[in-house]
Formats: structure tokens, C-alpha cells, sequence
């Protein structure tokens, strides 16, 4: 059985144009050529396609089958085409992200939205990872972009700093406690967590570990709201992003303390294996983060020098 995509094109538009005529106008191609191409299609398969009728012709059984699979075959073709040139354009193409939780809950859903909204060609695939899975997984050419905070080991990655990324206790307000707070205090009460799956979970879960401790956990949450809002009732205590921490305590009752540990005050890095070697897909979304981060530093910059003045 042997026939090409152009068989398919000409048969089909024979079909739905009704006659070799409007086939051959179709294609650019003498009528002698569409009755050839069809003649050979149907010794291919060893069956007739068309009838011929006074008005011109119609598909047989056959041809209707075949009808249904040339569309989906000339369809699925032309997708490829069209993704095939953006992606050789460097427009389309899917980009495999890696971050921490706190990136994925403060940063990222705005700077990725405006990213997509730009780039209607370009998808990204985002997987929240513990800085330091993000770093082997990026040496390993698994992933293209990564966001670690500045405690992995970045050897052999090209990295730029991004954003802060403090972390905080909060706390209800009739808790009789005072920051900064340690670790190995912290453990001394119920702690209200984000699921076991998160990166930042897993973080807080080895740390407890370092020190012999295992963690209380009362209950676990999908997101940095819930957790905020449990604490809010009283029900134990929870680390969070400052961010986070910030937004929504704007309208909930709970304080704030500071984190003793030195884990606590961190920087956020984006991390790429080879920037050279980047699709040119990826290395937009590459350039959008670093204009994203000198934009922060210098909004960080004015409202330091507004509060000092």
C-alpha cells in the first residue's frame, strides 16, 4: 500500500469538490494527473474509491472511509507544520519549569500569565521540586529553567539571583510567644503544614529531622490561605513565605514572628544548565525572569530609600 500525503490531498478535494476537475483546479495540476493519482490509490488498496456519475463522481464505501482518515491525517499535518515552524522560529515549543513552593503560591502565577499572554505559542510545564532535587535534575538536562533557593549547590549551573524568599512563623494572637523563634522551639507546638508532596513540606521535614525531632503536624493544607486561616482559629502554628504571611494578614488575626535559624532568611536563584543551549523558547522565559528580578530589586530599592527618607 503506497501512497503520500499529496494522494490524500487530491483525492480528498476530488471528493469534496465532486470532480477530477475541481481537483486538478485545486492542486494546480492537469485533470490527467488527478485521474492517474486515484487510479494508483485504488490498485494500492485493491478497491474502487470513486464512482463516476453523470454530474461527476462520489465515493464508494471505501472512499467514505477513507474520507474520514485523509482529513485526520491532512489536519494532524498541518498542526505539525504550524508547531513545527514555531518551534524553529523558536515562537512555540513547551518548557519544562522547576520550582520551590513559594515561587509557585507568591511569584509565579502573575510572571508566568503575563509570560503565556505574550507568547501564545509557548507551554510550560511546572513541577514544584525541593531546591536540592532542582539542581540534579537540571544537570541532568530533565528540566530547562529551575528556581532553587541560594542553600543548594549551584555548581556547574549558570544561576542569577531572582527574588527573596524569607520565611516566617505565624502564629495566633493570643499565643503567648515572641520572636525571633528557633526551629527546635517551633517543634515544641502543633504546626498546622502544606501537604506532604511540597517542597516546602519536605524541607521543614528534613531539617526536623537534622535536629532528631519529628514535627506535630495537626493537620495538612493545599495552600498558603488555608493554612493562614486554621492558624487564625487557633489551631496551632505554621511557616509561611513573608509574602504570603503579609497578604494574608491583611485580613485575618494572626501576628507574625521571625525565624531564628539562618535557613530562614534566603534568596531565590534561576538556574539553567547551559543558557547557550536553551531552546529559543526557553530562553524568552529566561529573559522575562531576569527582567522580572531587576524590576523587584529596584521597586525593593525605591521603597528602602522612601522609608529611610
Amino acid at each position: 500500500m503506497k501512497f503520500d500525503l499529496t494522494d490524500l490531498r487530491i483525492f480528498l478535494s476530488a471528493v469534496e469538490g465532486g470532480s477530477l476537475t475541481a481537483a486538478a483546479q485545486q492542486n494546480n495540476v492537469v485533470v490527467a494527473a488527478v485521474s492517474a493519482r486515484l487510479r494508483k490509490m485504488e490498485e494500492s488498496f485493491g478497491l474502487p474509491l470513486v464512482e463516476r456519475t453523470g454530474r461527476g463522481i462520489r465515493p464508494t464505501l471505501a472512499g467514505d472511509i477513507l474520507v474520514g482518515h485523509a482529513r485526520k491525517v491532512l489536519d494532524d499535518t498541518r498542526k505539525l507544520e504550524v508547531e513545527l515552524d514555531a518551534f524553529s522560529e523558536g515562537r512555540g515549543g513547551t518548557i519544562r519549569l522547576l520550582s520551590n513552593t513559594n515561587m509557585l503560591s507568591e511569584h509565579m502565577p502573575q510572571l508566568l500569565g503575563s509570560f503565556l499572554r505574550q507568547n501564545p505559542d509557548i507551554f510550560v510545564t511546572v513541577t514544584d521540586k525541593p531546591s536540592l532535587e532542582v539542581v540534579n535534575l537540571l544537570r541532568n538536562g530533565e528540566a530547562d529553567i529551575g528556581i532553587v533557593a541560594s542553600s543548594a549547590d549551584m555548581t556547574g549551573l549558570e544561576r542569577w539571583r531572582f527574588v527573596p524568599d524569607r520565611l516566617v512563623l505565624i502564629v495566633p494572637h493570643d499565643w503567648a510567644l515572641e520572636g525571633p523563634v528557633a526551629y527546635a522551639r517551633i517543634l515544641d507546638h502543633p504546626l498546622i503544614a502544606l501537604s506532604t508532596t511540597v517542597a516546602l513540606s519536605q524541607f521543614l521535614r528534613r531539617l526536623a529531622t537534622e535536629l532528631g525531632r519529628r514535627a506535630n503536624i495537626r493537620i495538612r493544607v493545599e495552600n498558603f490561605e488555608s493554612l493562614c486561616r486554621i492558624v487564625e482559629c487557633g489551631a496551632g502554628l505554621g511557616i509561611v513565605p513573608e509574602s504570603a504571611a503579609r497578604r494574608y494578614g491583611r485580613d485575618m488575626g494572626f501576628r507574625t514572628l521571625e525565624i531564628a535559624d539562618g535557613w530562614a532568611e534566603r534568596e531565590l536563584y534561576v538556574c539553567v544548565r547551559n543558557q547557550q543551549q536553551l531552546p529559543l523558547y526557553a530562553k524568552k522565559l529566561l529573559l522575562h525572569f531576569q527582567t522580572y528580578a531587576e524590576e523587584a530589586k529596584n521597586a525593593a530599592f525605591c521603597e528602602d530609600v522612601i522609608i529611610k527618607v
